[in-house]
């Protein structure tokens, strides 16, 4: 079984790395740049999808999932995904409203999204689909709830899982409840407030853009659970509760900074949950290699100038990856994003002291940690560095999290650690977008 996940996953891989592709044509010297005050389309939100393997197939029912735009929004459109899906699935309608509390919806804001100007839209294996443009207008951070009505029994939902928030589900067989306002018959998932393997926390859904000025840029966030925001792996796929919700990862703490600093850049994390830069995850939650899916999950966010990338510890942790290795991978990185004209910040590796996840996190891969950081605070490569290991450690055990910043398994963090990530990234160094 695990051969046949493993080629299942490969496959996948060899076709995304053509995401990669070539780089975009600069425009030629003295051609008109686009109007700084003309409208383009901007990613406000994202989640990565990783699997389905390990999802729990929808069977004639209806999701609720929440949105936490990190960029304003007058007019957006709502991005799907079948990519790992194992035949087409088909939504028979989907609505998007103002959260209200929990599955609960604002009367009022309730809004029909479509599909060609069509509710119903069937989304083939392996394919992303956009809907149409949707009027409606909510604030930066204003919670949305999208709510799909999945038709049949369409297999294995393409899923963001081990997500640090709650989705809603009816029952099996309970049809169309998109246009339920009081949120009654949706059960909350994770249950109690933790994060189990079959569960799929965000079936689906997978983006948010919204039309925005062209003088606004997207920060795009590429990584693994720290990035994604874990707080502690109280057990294998079992997540501490106090972060559920709360949308006090680094890359939300960071979306915060930027709008108290009146900044033109909204962010869109990329992140998985366990993702590896090199290597293909063996389970496959945790997604194709950061390199396979860097194209299609950062490179190609709508708006996007600057990436962040903070991956490796995984590589390390569970593969034994080099120094060497990661190296190389962090280079196709960065070449990739050159190519497309967008400046990429590297981010150095964080502290695994005291972790009891095997096989060579903590002491056994500690060296090789060093051996990165040192490399990426040195190379002129990238367009900079964010140094998150010396944000987060503690000067009396440099190997070790700062007790207030520790999460509790001693590899991932608090909300005050990721609130100390956040304040590591120099503003100064996101890249503005080239218009007039």
């Amino acid at each position: 079984m695990r051969r046949t996940v493993l080629a299942f996953a490969l496959a996948l891989v060899g076709s995304a790395l053509a995401t990669l592709g070539p780089s975009t044509v600069t425009p030629a010297t003295g051609a008109a740049l686009p109007s700084c005050s003309s409208s383009t389309w901007l990613s406000a939100w994202y989640a990565a999808p990783g699997d389905a393997v390990l999802s729990q197939p929808p069977l004639e029912q209806t999701f609720r999932i929440q949105v936490r735009p990190l960029a304003k929004g007058g007019v957006a459109r709502y991005r799907f995904s079948n990519r790992f899906g194992t035949g087409p699935v088909t939504f028979g309608h989907v609505t998007v409203g103002v959260q209200r509390a929990g599955a609960a919806i604002t009367p009022g804001t309730l809004h029909a999204v479509t599909f060609g100007g069509t509710a119903r839209v069937t989304v083939p294996r392996g394919a992303d689909v956009v809907s149409d443009p949707v009027r409606m207008s909510f604030a930066r951070f204003q919670k949305l709830l999208v709510s799909v009505h999945v038709v049949g029994f369409p297999g294995p939902a393409t899923q963001h899982g081990i997500a640090e928030q709650t989705t809603w589900q009816t029952a099996p067989l309970s049809g169309d409840h998109t246009s339920n306002l009081t949120g009654s018959g949706f059960v909350p998932l994770p249950l109690l407030k933790t994060a189990p393997t079959l569960p799929q926390s965000i079936p689906y859904l997978t983006g948010v853009d919204v039309l925005a000025p062209r003088s606004t840029g997207a920060v795009v966030t590429m990584g693994d659970s720290i990035t994604d925001g874990t707080e502690a792996e109280v057990l294998p796929f079992v997540l501490s509760a106090d972060n559920i919700d709360r949308f006090v990862s680094y890359p939300d703490q960071l979306a915060n900074r930027i709008a108290a600093a009146g900044l033109p850049f909204s962010v869109a994390n990329a992140a998985i949950s366990g993702n590896m830069l090199l290597t293909n995850a063996v389970v496959p939650i945790f997604g194709p290699s950061g390199l396979s899916r860097f194209g299609r999950d950062a490179l190609d966010r709508s708006g996007a100038t600057t990436v962040i990338l903070l991956e490796g510890i995984n590589d390390i942790g569970q593969t034994y990856a080099s120094r060497d290795a990661l190296v190389a991978g962090y280079t196709k990185v960065i070449t990739a994003a050159h190519e497309r004209g967008m400046r990429i910040l590297l981010g150095t590796l964080t502290p695994m002291a005291g972790t009891l996840q095997p096989p060579a996190y903590g002491p056994l891969g500690e060296p090789t940690r060093l051996a990165v950081n040192t490399w990426i605070r040195s190379q002129k490569l990238s367009d900079g560095v964010i140094d998150f290991d010396k944000a987060v450690r503690d000067p009396a055990q440099p190997s070790r999290i700062l007790p207030a910043y520790d999460g509790g398994d001693h590899l991932h963090f608090s909300a005050a650690g990721y609130k100390a990530m956040a304040a590591a990234v120099p503003l100064s160094q996101l890249k503005r977008p080239v218009c007039s």
